[in-house]
């Protein structure tokens, strides 16, 4: 039985990478009956967010790094270490045959070099298009780069920022298809955002793009998904404030149901400054709703196909936004169509087709 370990920060909080860790991890236990091991640092005895198959094991190794500080900071080091001596033996106790490092953790400098056997990678969420390194720093990065087995990215654009020869190109996966999109046409006319509220979000954009819409369409109503309790969120709260939207522009908080959500709705909207693949454009496309979106680099682009799936809008281009929302609004056909095809484009992500690609490409290659 092939042993795999999966190395992350923490498993405690709504996000992205934390519901993709529960998820391959589950489907790896669960379907491919491999032996499947998550090991966190700050996990700070709270609960696991996303639920864990029993067949999946969750170690804390309660590191606990001081996040106000670097990383290599005094504050950091001696945990550092001791995160390093953790990890190495665990490794030569239990002879793991893969060590994914899921999130970007000090141990992504340091696990090529330990003593193993185990094939190693490091998956990438974040884009490297406004990252760009150069001397000493990108030499340094890239050589431990390219001492891992694979560099996992999630497009083919998003490859041409690494040099290595180990890279593998794997997208995310969604688990669940909408069953039929016959009734997207009832649907309310709701548009969604979802996301962790924070200034790479651009809902200042998305605040003045619907200032200049809801005017001529008071029949619509904006719900925002994601956590307000932080300044950027405040900040936001108060523009919408200023602008008189309150009873259009709505805050809703953390959700657990958001495919739920997401069914009810016409459309999402994203005004990001840049993305790499985003989950919730392929969570949108599962449940047959459209996306209009930023054409921001570079995660968009890369799923959605503009005027069939999905519309990409010029980048900040607002008043191009405000005319796309309008004639999204005007053109039921387009509704439709895009509804359809959204649903048509998510079969491309579906777990399965996902998980076989990581098992072809990197466990049983």
């Amino acid at each position: 039985m092939k042993k795999i370990v999966i190395l992350v920060d923490q498993l405690n909080s709504h996000g992205g990478i934390e519901k993709l860790v529960a998820v391959k991890a589950n489907y790896w236990a669960e379907v491919f009956h491999y032996d499947v091991t998550i090991i966190a640092t700050e996990q700070f005895q709270k609960p696991i967010i996303y639920e864990l198959s029993s067949k999946v094991k969750f170690i804390d190794l309660a590191i606990n790094y001081n996040r106000s500080k670097s990383y290599f900071s005094p504050a950091n080091v001696l945990k550092f270490l001791r995160n390093i001596w953790l990890i190495q033996s665990y490794i030569l106790k239990n002879k793991p045959h893969f060590i994914n490092v899921a999130s970007h953790i000090p141990i992504t400098y340091f696990l090529p070099f330990l003593v193993t056997k185990a094939k190693t990678m490091k998956e990438f969420h974040f884009t490297k298009f406004s990252r760009p390194l150069v001397g000493m720093k990108a030499k340094v990065l890239n050589y431990i780069e390219g001492k891992y087995d694979y560099l996992l990215v999630l497009s083919n654009e998003e490859r041409q920022f690494y040099p290595s020869p180990n890279v593998v190109v794997i997208a995310n996966p969604i688990e669940q298809l909408a069953q039929s999109t016959t009734n997207y046409s009832q649907n309310e006319n709701i548009a969604l955002f979802v996301g962790r509220p924070a200034p790479v979000k651009q809902l200042d954009k998305l605040v003045e793009v619907w200032a200049k819409f809801i005017p001529q369409n008071p029949n619509w109503k904006l719900h925002l998904f994601g956590s307000t309790d932080d300044d950027y969120s405040r900040k936001i709260k108060q523009l919408v404030h200023e602008n008189n939207l309150q009873n259009s522009f709505i805050f809703k908080g953390q959700s657990n149901q958001i495919a739920e959500e997401l069914a009810k709705a016409k459309v999402l909207l994203m005004t990001s400054e840049q993305e790499c693949f985003p989950m919730v454009i392929l969570e949108a496309h599962a449940a047959g709703i459209p996306v209009i979106s930023f054409d921001s680099p570079t995660g968009p682009r890369n799923i959605i196909h503009n005027n069939m799936d999905g519309i990409l809008v010029e980048y900040n281009n607002i008043d191009s936004f405000v005319q796309t929302l309008v004639r999204f609004d005007e053109d039921i056909a387009l509704q439709n169509l895009l509804s359809r095809n959204a649903s048509e484009n998510a079969k491309n992500y579906h777990i399965e087709t996902i998980m076989n690609r990581w098992n072809d490409l990197i466990f049983t290659k």
